[in-house]
This record gives structure tokens, sequence and C-alpha cells, in this order.
């Protein structure tokens, strides 16, 4: 059996339905998280990852905290994922994990000018991707690195990259209502003027988004 490994940066984190999609491609999927609930709040851990070349696939996630009090277990995650890309090996990075696969990739993000949250549609390039709307949180977007083709554009940048076959969305392919009131829990508070409407949006688009996310797993061969 196929081997994944899901790299969930804090203790929310979770695949969903992806994950539903991927053991029905025959993986078998094993789960690390770097930041343990009881250091939330402390997220700057010391973090020794595995050989990211005993995986068939890897698969990245979010994050909620910002770069500079985590940039320590980051750095060491962008070598996580350098070393799979030199080798060839399917690596999925999602918002947060898909800006790490770019900076492994030799590139940096573009502040936004302002966080975006909700479900916003896309310009895909491909067919593997729907054009959504997809859930978004996240106060930076994507660069794609040097000669990746870029799968998904929006107003705001790019919205989705390939290189070999590294694949990095901005988007939350795998957002659900149970994960977002999941999110909605983390301590700190999440700064939103009306998380209801954003569950309310979250349930209207839930099925259509489940059904446009199976066909992402095909970007990675």
């Amino acid at each position: 059996m196929k081997q994944a490994l899901v790299i969930g940066h804090d203790h929310v984190a979770g695949l969903e339905h992806l994950g539903t999609d991927l053991e029905r491609r025959g993986f078998l999927i094993s789960a690390f998280t770097v930041v343990p609930e009881d250091r939330f709040t402390r997220p700057d851990v010391v973090v020794t990852y595995p050989d990211p070349l005993a995986w068939d696939l890897v698969v990245t996630v979010g994050a909620p905290w910002p770069r500079s009090a985590i940039d320590g277990w980051a750095r060491r995650e962008v070598e996580f994922l350098a070393r799979r890309h030199e080798h060839g090996r399917p690596t999925l990075g999602l918002c947060f994990g898909g800006q790490l696969l770019g900076e492994a990739l030799g590139v940096a993000t573009t502040p936004l000018p302002a966080r975006r949250v909700g479900w916003h549609p896309v310009d895909p390039v491909v067919p593997e991707i729907d054009a959504g709307p997809w859930f978004q949180w996240h106060a930076e977007q994507l660069t794609a690195p040097a000669g990746a083709e870029v799968l998904a554009r929006s107003p705001d940048g790019v919205e989705a990259f390939c290189s070999g076959r590294s694949v990095a969305l901005q988007f939350h392919p795998e957002m659900t209502p149970r994960l977002l009131r999941r999110w909605l829990t983390l301590p700190g508070g999440h700064g939103l003027d009306d998380p209801d409407s954003l569950e309310a949006d979250t349930r209207r688009h839930a099925d259509g988004a489940a059904r446009a996310a199976r066909s992402l797993l095909d970007l990675l061969g």
C-alpha cells in the first residue's frame, strides 16, 4: 500500500474529504503534527521532521501563526520539501503549506493589502482545477517559481502552480463545515466580523467543493 504523510501544523488540522479521496486511491495516511495543542500560544517548538523520502506522497497544510512566530521549524520544513522536490517525490502544499513549497523552490510570497477570508472563485488554466468557489484564509499570496506551470490565477495573483511533481494551492480544498468549526475554536480569537455568515457559506458550498476537490489529486500524477 502507498504511504502518505500529512503535515498538520496545528492540532486541529485535517484533510477531511481529501483524506477519503486519498484512501480511495490506495494510500495509507499517517499524520505528523508540528505544534501540539499545549504549545499553540507558543508555537516556536523544536521539531525533528521525518525522512522526507520515506513517503510516496506528502501533503502539507495551513497554519494560523505569522511566519515570524514559527520561523525556526518553518525553515526546517522548507528544507524537507526542497529535498522531496529534488528527488521528484509527489508533494502537495495547501495555503501556508503551498507557500512553504514555493519557498523551497526559491520564491517568497506577496503580501496582500488585506486578509482574504471566505469563498472565492479562481481562474483555472487546467481542467483538473474547478473555478470554485474555493475557501481562502490568508494574508499573503503564492508566487510561482521560475519554470513552474501556473495552474490557476485570481485578481490577487497565483492560486496554484506545479513544478515537477510539486503542486502548491493557495486555497483550501479540504475545507468542510466541521473543519471550519475546529478552526474557529482556536485560542486567541479569529478576528472575524461575521463568523456565522462564513459558516453558512461553508455549509452552502460544502458539497460542490468536495466534488471539485476530487480531481485535484490528478495533478500529482
